[in-house]
């Protein structure tokens, strides 16, 4: 099997999974609001897992919150925040653009804010022009800038540092949707001035179901969850410890490892990349910033080779890619994402994206490029 659909599920981690495996037996039963001795372990493992986030977003501990995931948290940073706009960008995922579309109401606010979007480049990056332009003609509002670090499609790396900069300069509120930068790229919430941050255990190693919300000691905190008084007031329901511990050692081994996979995605991306050149020459093109991009992720379009077609000749020889987001692979609709930058609904049929993990292999990368060069020209020849 070669498995190059990580942005939409990373396998776990085997040392993540040693971690968790005595919170799931008799003997590490306690429920962390517990006072006896099984309790108190509990609680122990849950603030050592958020020491460990903690460090690997450069955030205090009493910062970090704890979430099912990053939908979650997406939605709940919007509770903390009460001011009047939300300025954003149409290539955002769904899970930030939804709430903002559905006016959610915020506690401290009677009335719901205002949403407008600001521009974007081809290559996926925000325009800082028209970000300032936009922050500099709302001053009698209070404000609020979400954006995507890494987009989840396209792989482009926004400029954080320089967001959060006019952010500051602003005085509006910052959230950063990490959840594909979380486990990819250097992250430094303090160092961007970030207020809010998302993130998600399941793209860095992690198990499904389990997340974080990073909210700056600086903003004054609303609970999202109401009732039982779980993760300082903030979010009720009792703790998945397990879940949780996994997220902690996930964390802790990104933090150890991150710059080794990084020089490793990159030399495995430019073998494939020139195994393609090698075989379709001038037959494909690559989305996203040619200079800032998180290098496990490629937007790959082959004008005239259908994705869910080109999708479903790779299945059958165990190779899987994603012809986009997995939360909206559903949709009959192309991407929103490759519409936002610019692209034809014919071209946007025509993009997959591919997503290395942890442990792909440059025999996988290699295996993969032969597969969908062959694949390639089987489906022209069909339909020529």
């Amino acid at each position: 099997m070669v498995y190059l659909d990580n942005a939409a599920n990373a396998p776990v981690f085997p040392e993540v999974l040693e971690a968790m495996l005595p919170w799931l037996r008799p003997d590490h039963v306690g429920n962390p609001g517990s006072i006896h001795t099984q309790g108190v372990k509990a609680r122990e493992a849950v603030e050592n897992a958020r020491r460990q986030v903690a460090k690997m977003i450069g955030a205090d501990p009493s910062e970090v919150f704890f979430t099912s995931g990053g939908t979650e948290s997406n939605n709940a940073w919007l509770q903390n925040f009460g001011g009047d706009l939300v300025l954003t960008t149409k290539i955002e995922h769904d899970s930030v653009l939804e709430p903002l579309a559905h006016r959610i109401f915020c506690p401290s606010h009677i009335y719901p804010f205002t949403t407008r979007y600001v521009k974007t480049y081809k290559d996926g990056s925000v325009d800082l022009h028209d970000l300032e332009q936009l922050l500099d003609g709302t001053h009698n509002t209070i404000r609020a800038v979400s954006i995507m670090w890494v987009n989840n499609e396209l792989g482009t790396v926004n400029p954080m540092k320089e967001i959060g900069t006019l952010c500051k300069k602003y005085h509006a509120v910052f959230h950063a949707d990490a959840v594909q930068a979380a486990g990819h790229v250097n992250m430094n919430v303090k160092d961007c001035g970030i207020d809010f941050c998302s993130m998600s255990g399941h793209k860095f190693g992690a198990p499904l179901g389990v997340g974080v919300l990073y909210i700056s000691n600086s903003i004054r905190k609303s609970p999202w969850i109401i009732g039982g008084g779980q993760e300082n007031g903030m979010r009720g329901g009792t703790e998945n410890v397990p879940g949780i511990v996994g997220i902690g050692k996930a964390a802790e081994i990104v933090t150890e490892r991150l710059q080794n996979w990084k020089l490793r995605w990159g030399l495995l991306r430019d073998a494939f990349l020139t195994d393609l050149g090698l075989r379709m020459p001038g037959e494909f093109y690559i989305n996203g910033d040619s200079e800032n991009y998180s290098s496990n992720i490629i937007s790959l379009t082959i004008p005239g080779v259908n994705s869910e077609s080109l999708l479903l000749l790779l299945d059958q020889l165990d190779i899987y890619l994603s012809a986009g987001s997995a939360c909206s692979a559903a949709s009959a609709k192309s991407s929103h994402v490759l519409r936002g930058i610019g692209m034809s609904d014919e071209d946007a049929a025509c993009t997959v994206r591919i997503s290395m993990g942890f442990n792909t292999t440059v025999n996988e990368m290699h295996e993969a490029a032969e597969a969908i060069v062959t694949a390639s020209h089987k489906l022209k020849s069909m339909y020529s």
